[in-house]
């Protein structure tokens, strides 16, 4: 493959990928590089996305994570699926961002919906790292109001209430109205809690980082 045939950004991101796979062309991540930064001056989305990647590993050009997250970010926002499905891990792990536990998961979340490779399993993974931080501090935070932020359950107000919440039996999201617990009647159909259904404790609205 010739690089005289650069005339459109999908002809020179092939040509990338041939260099960077080393398909009909010697491997060299550097020249692909090179190429995808080129694909992507001219906004072609899946460009702008590997040359993230390739700066998140290192690849062909120096190693720089908040680059990494500009560029990976920037193909996210587009709806690329493989951007958002690292978006996520970069997330999870704060790397190039602030580590955030719930964001990963709402984008791997999106992930699983579009049907992306192994996220499924992924989003299940992080889920359980929530859980886990949630009982954690919950544990170790005072049994006297029951808080909610934008985020998750911050504090319960009963014993009772703790367990349901460290059961998965009641749990919060956000509506129109902002932050609500959410349970189940007799039947198993979901329902929003106003109180607590042990003591009658209501809600209060907490920032997420608030200090107990």
């Amino acid at each position: 493959m010739s690089d005289s045939m650069q005339q459109s950004p999908e002809v020179i991101y092939a040509l990338a990928i041939s260099y960077l796979q080393g398909d009909g062309v010697p491997a060299d991540s550097e020249r692909a590089a090179e190429l995808f930064e080129k694909a992507a001056a001219m906004d072609y989305l899946p460009a702008v996305r590997d040359l993230g990647i390739l700066y998140l590993n290192g690849d062909g050009v120096p190693k720089d994570e908040a680059k990494a997250y500009e560029l990976i970010n920037k193909a996210a926002v587009k709806m690329d699926p493989n951007a958002i499905y690292h978006l996520a891990l970069m997330y999870e792990n704060g790397v190039g961002v602030k580590k955030d536990l719930y964001q990963a998961l709402k984008l791997m979340a999106f992930c699983a919906a579009a049907n992306y490779t192994g996220s499924v399993e992924d989003a299940d993974r992080i889920e359980d790292e929530i859980d886990a931080a949630r009982n954690k501090y919950l544990n170790a935070r005072p049994m006297v109001n029951l808080d909610l932020s934008e985020v998750d359950i911050e504090a319960c107000c009963c014993k009772r209430m703790l367990d349901a919440v460290k059961n998965k039996d009641i749990s919060m999201d956000m509506t129109y109205k902002g932050p609500a617990l959410f349970g189940a009647d007799d039947d198993g159909n979901e329902i929003v809690l106003d109180k607590c259904p042990f003591c009658g404790a209501v809600p209060r609205i907490v920032p997420h980082d608030k200090v107990y």
